[in-house]
């Protein structure tokens, strides 16, 4: 399968328009291929008739390379119509869904088991969160708004386990927690209780971790391994904002090969990382 990625060369306007493609073997089934196109100016290459002719070439090309979808850089303002928010959602639930991988991958924390969790957020994603940590830490802290009904998961976690999770509405849990995961759809007055917690929160509706004790914030991103780093380079890796490329190539993917994200993040050898 090849994927495209769109990027301008700057050219002396005397000069003719060129077309020039290398791939990237991403794996073993999978090449990025580069499409270099020369450019003068982007508001020339915004004209209509300029744009439909430019257009017109660069599908035979990508036909005939067999070269789809693809990925244009921003400077090409939309000249095959692509929103790349939808790939930095796919990496966002991605994380949700693989928290536990994130929280792995948090230096300094040691060893989980020994760790005492909190968690807030909506029931679905409670219930979630009960069912991979229950053996995975000491304790899991629940804290739900007055009112809220106990997620059911918490009962059949412990009868199965024998590994009690704590269920509360006292605000003060959050003082005596070294690690809070906050996952999306959490009551609106726990964004307050940030300032009492001396720990990490790891913040997965926002995608980011945060430590409190040397107010550092760190955005959490999908990453290549390193040897498709190496080869896509410097360059290639920061033409989009973090998580558009990642994303772009899982959700390609998980439709090709008719997977989940999950299996192919997996497939691809990828891991989450935290950058500043």
């Amino acid at each position: 399968m090849n994927i495209g990625l769109l990027l301008p060369v700057r050219k002396k306007w005397w000069k003719p328009v060129t077309f020039k493609t290398y791939p990237i073997e991403i794996a073993d089934d999978l090449n990025l291929v580069v499409c270099l196109l020369t450019v003068n100016d982007n508001e020339v290459s915004r004209l209509p008739g300029v744009s439909k002719r430019l257009k017109f070439r660069l599908d035979r090309i990508l036909e005939n390379q067999k070269i789809w979808p693809i990925l244009e850089h921003p400077f090409f303002n939309g000249l095959y119509q692509v929103d790349t928010s939808v790939f930095g959602k796919a990496v966002k639930a991605l994380a949700l869904q693989l928290f536990h991988e994130v929280i792995s991958a948090i230096k300094g924390l040691g060893t989980l088991i020994n760790k005492e969790i909190l968690v807030t957020g909506s029931s679905e994603y409670l219930e979630h969160a009960i069912e991979i940590l229950i053996t995975k830490v000491k304790t899991i802290n629940i804290l739900i708004p007055k009112g809220v009904n106990e997620p059911v998961e918490a009962e059949r976690a412990f009868l199965e386990t024998g590994i009690p999770v704590h269920i509360t509405t006292d605000y003060d849990v959050v003082k005596r927690t070294g690690i809070w995961i906050k996952f999306p759809d959490e009551n609106e007055w726990f964004d307050a209780l940030s300032r009492n917690i001396k720990g990490i929160i790891v913040d997965l509706d926002s995608l980011k971790i945060i430590d409190t004790k040397t107010r550092k914030i760190f955005n959490i991103c999908a990453e290549f391994p390193d040897k498709v780093r190496r080869r896509l380079g410097q360059q290639i890796l920061n033409t989009w904002e973090k998580n558009v490329l990642e994303g772009f190539i899982l959700t390609v993917c998980a439709k090709a090969w008719n997977m989940k994200e999950s299996e192919v993040f997996k497939r691809l050898g990828m891991r989450f990382s935290f950058i500043s």
